[in-house]
Formats: C-alpha cells, sequence, structure tokens
C-alpha cells in the first residue's frame, strides 16, 4: 500500500476485510523469533528502556502496550526495564522528558510523540546519546527516527465505512453521514480519512450518500468530540443516519453527545479504534455498531524486538521490517501489523479469550444487560 505524500509502503500484500484485516508480511518468519544467538548475546544487557507517550487519556499506552512490553523485555532481555512517561500532550515536556532519560542513562526510547511534527528534537537528543529511539503507533515527521511500529491506516477507515454503508444499506437514501475526523496532525489520522473517502465519495457522487458534517477531533480528546459533535447535530439540523469517528475516545465523545440530545440508538455510530473497555461496554450495549483492536502484542513485541537488535549491532532489526514510512525526511523503516475489526458477535473471540480485556471488565455500565454479559 502506498499513498502520495507522507505514506506508508507494505512489502506485502493488504487484504481489506469487514471483520478482520490481514497484512500478509515479507520476511514473516524472521519476524517471529530472534536468532538463538541475539537472543543469547540480548539477556545480558541491563539498564532503561523509556517508552515516552503523549497523554494518559488515550489508555492503551498504560493498559495494553507497556504489560507488552513488560513481556518482550522479559523474554529478550530480562536485565532491561521499562519506565514509561506520558507528556500530557505537551511536545515541550516531552522534549525534557527525553533529556532526562538521556542523562539517567536510558539505554533506548521508544517515541509515541505528544505533537508528530515537533518531535525532531527528541530524535536528535536520542541521537546525540548514541542510543536507539524506535517510533511507535504515532508517526515523528520530518525526523530521523530510527524504525517505526505501526498498523495500515488506510484500511481501518475503508472497514468502518463498508461495514457503516452495508449496516444502512436499507435506509432512505441518501444516507446522511457526519464525519469526527482525528487530529489532522496525525499520519495515522490523515490516512484513516483518506480510507474512509475512498468509500464514500463514489456514494456521494452517486447520492447515495449525503456528508452533512464533518469536524477534526484535535489530540484525540473525548471532550472535543463531544463539542464537535455537538455542533454537528446542529448544523445538520438533527437529521443525521450515522456518525463515524476514528478512536475510542471520539467514540466515547460523540456517544455522550447523542444521549445528551436523546438520540442514542436513532443515530448510529461507527468506527472506534483501540477496544477500550468502556467503548466496548457502548458496543454491547448498542451504543456503537464497531470498534478494531490493534495487535498490542504483536506491537510491543516488535518494539522491544527492534530495541534489543539495535543495542545488540546484530543485523537482526533488518530482518524484522517489512514496510516503509515517509515522514517528509526519509522512508522510515517499518514494522506493520495487523488489526482487527470488532462488532458485537466476536468481543468473546477476539477480546475476551485473547486476554485483552477480561469479562468482568466489559459486561459492566451500560453492558452489563447486553446479550453478551447475561449468558
Amino acid at each position: 500500500m502506498k499513498t502520495k505524500g507522507n505514506g506508508m509502503k507494505l512489502t506485502g500484500n493488504v487484504a481489506r476485510g469487514l471483520f478482520a484485516l490481514t497484512v500478509a508480511f515479507s520476511g514473516l518468519g524472521a519476524m517471529e523469533t530472534l536468532t538463538a544467538q541475539a537472543e543469547e548475546a540480548a539477556s545480558k544487557i541491563e539498564g532503561t528502556v523509556y517508552f515516552l507517550t503523549p497523554n494518559s487519556q488515550i489508555t492503551r499506552f498504560e493498559a495494553y502496550d507497556k504489560p507488552g512490553m513488560d513481556e518482550a523485555l522479559k523474554k529478550y532481555a530480562p536485565n532491561l526495564k521499562l519506565v514509561v512517561l506520558s507528556a500530557d500532550n505537551d511536545p515541550s515536556r516531552q522534549l525534557e522528558q527525553a533529556q532526562a532519560a538521556v542523562t539517567q542513562g536510558a539505554k533506548a526510547i521508544i517515541l509515541a510523540p505528544a505533537v508528530p511534527n515537533q518531535s525532531q528534537g527528541i530524535v536528535q537528543v536520542a541521537h546525540d546519546a548514541s542510543i536507539p529511539i524506535v517510533g511507535y503507533a504515532y508517526n515523528s515527521d520530518n525526523s530521523d527516527i530510527d524504525y517505526y511500529v505501526t498498523v495500515p491506516f488506510e484500511p481501518i477507515g475503508e472497514a468502518a465505512a463498508n461495514f457503516a454503508v452495508k449496516t444502512l444499506a436499507d435506509a432512505k437514501k441518501p444516507i446522511r453521514i457526519g464525519l469526527i475526523t482525528g487530529d489532522p496532525s496525525f499520519f495515522f489520522d490523515r490516512e484513516i480519512v483518506s480510507g474512509t473517502e475512498r468509500v464514500l465519495a463514489p456514494l456521494v457522487q452517486k447520492g447515495e450518500v449525503e456528508i452533512v458534517c464533518k469536524s477534526d477531533n484535535l489530540q484525540l480528546s473525548e471532550e472535543n468530540a463531544r463539542v464537535a459533535t455537538d455542533g454537528c447535530l446542529q448544523q445538520a439540523g438533527g437529521d443525521i443516519d450515522a456518525i463515524l469517528v476514528h478512536n475510542d475516545s471520539s467514540a466515547n465523545g460523540t456517544i455522550a453527545a447523542l444521549a445528551a440530545q436523546d438520540l442514542l440508538g436513532k443515530v448510529k455510530v461507527f468506527g472506534g479504534y483501540d477496544s477500550q473497555a468502556g467503548t466496548i461496554q457502548h458496543l454491547l450495549a448498542g451504543n456503537i455498531e464497531n470498534d478494531m483492536v490493534p495487535p498490542y502484542r504483536a506491537m510491543a513485541d516488535s518494539a522491544v524486538r527492534l530495541v534489543v537488535a539495535l543495542l545488540e549491532k546484530n543485523g537482526e532489526e533488518k530482518k524484522m521490517v517489512n514496510g516503509t514510512y515517509d515522514n517528509g525526511m526519509k522512508a522510515v523503516p517499518a514494522i506493520f501489523n495487523e488489526n482487527v475489526f470488532i462488532t458485537r458477535d466476536n468481543v468473546q473471540a477476539e477480546l475476551i479469550d485473547k486476554g485483552i480485556l477480561t469479562r468482568e471488565e466489559v459486561c459492566a455500565g451500560p453492558a452489563i444487560k447486553s446479550a453478551l454479559c447475561t449468558k
């Protein structure tokens, strides 16, 4: 997959579907394990890896990514420890955290930047200290970052839009849709928009779909999404069939706005991402139609293996790469992992059975009386 401008290129095939997105990677066997020699060498590394995250409002980093990294460190470098620092959406604070990490003798930095186009200084701090820095989930634009661990993003928008159109196939035409997009400073949000537009634009031209409102959600904030949804409803005069969102915080804000206007269930919501417990509760309760879960463990494992390989200087990192990301400065070597599309029908199989969420976490709040939770 390749996009114009800043974009991603996978050295495999992206199979797009409604209920699972599968990426066929070149060199997949090499991604599964480090060589025995590298694992033996990795076990001798000591020190601290710093995981710099954008904020604590998006709970995935502490709830899912950190445990996955801790687990991977135990396998590949048991004498390395992980420290997680949140920037509270402040790029200046994140830069200070990177500088402090280096002062404390950091072995490596894993970076999910607070603001993608303001991460160059952090990358430079790492390079000046001759330590590896790996981008994670969020893009680092116009920087010389070493590697990038992520997922393919355009298919996220495509899958949600396709599912919305299929679900609303019997609705009066044109289907009136509102778009609460993400933060355009983030590459992944721009890619999700591209995927959504690829599905909806031809239907708009045919008169089968009408986009009645569109608003960004800066910093992927639940409160900003609530305000944006209020504005969308006002602009549409309340006459709207569905709202497409980009992630779980946006979904939760949109659901709150709909509930406040007694439109919950009357206006369908599509397109969550992250599969946080609260949003999955809304999914089971019928307040949102789908979500999507990133491969937290696979991403965390990939990031740690990259760090270990870079510290060992054994060349294993080159065997793990299956694509590139054009960040405006260079084609960053990247590892892409597959997403899984979530509906009410596969919450048990994909989230609970795989240990991402527990039954207790999802069978709470609005989901208590749902079909899954009353079995």
